[in-house]
């Protein structure tokens, strides 16, 4: 038999607004890169998530607001969009607003 477990958080109000930064962060990663692949198809190009992550490595040494949040959870941004960019298409994506990321 399979059974789950739920956890809680109880964070403190720091750590509460660093999560929502991170969240911020993720959020226009994720809002910059689909804007990115609808452009390259309606030029008839195709963008994955290995180009993407290498210019998220430019990206982070150019604007100081992308290295104030890990590495990782900005790859797994742009893992989650690729994702959902081979399974829906690019262009039924959807944007990521305040509200929908949390």
């Amino acid at each position: 038999m399979l059974t789950g477990r739920r956890y809680r958080l109880k964070l403190t109000i720091a750590q509460a607004a660093q999560c929502e930064e991170f969240g911020n962060i993720c959020r226009a990663v994720w809002n910059t890169a689909l804007e990115q692949r609808r452009e390259y198809r309606r030029r008839g190009a195709w963008m994955n998530y290995n180009e993407q992550a290498g210019q998220l490595v430019d990206a982070k040494t150019e604007h100081d607001w992308l290295q104030t949040a890990p590495s990782h959870i900005l790859q797994q941004a742009l893992k989650d969009l690729d994702r959902a960019c081979r399974d829906h298409g690019t262009f039924r994506v959807k944007w990521r607003g305040k509200q929908r990321w949390n």
